[in-house]
């Protein structure tokens, strides 16, 4: 069984958009969540192939830094 991987926020900001649900398939570069911060929109890519597993954030959403928003499995 592969270890979960926790996508975390690099920054505080707000969730604008959520490109996955669980059970979804995502290869490597897929983007995941959209986060704005100081008007400017940076998507968080999944590090490798997997199978999102969980959500654990909602769109307009604030986050801090270090926030978990993404679980791989």
């Amino acid at each position: 069984m592969t270890d979960a991987t926790e996508i975390r926020a690099e920054w505080p900001g707000r969730v604008a958009a959520l490109h996955v649900a669980a059970g979804d398939s995502v290869e490597a570069g897929a983007p995941l969540v959209t986060l704005e911060a100081m008007k400017m929109l940076s998507d968080i890519e999944a590090p490798r192939a997997g199978a999102v597993s969980e959500v654990l954030v909602a769109v307009d959403q604030f986050v801090d830094q270090g926030t978990v928003l993404v679980r791989l499995q």
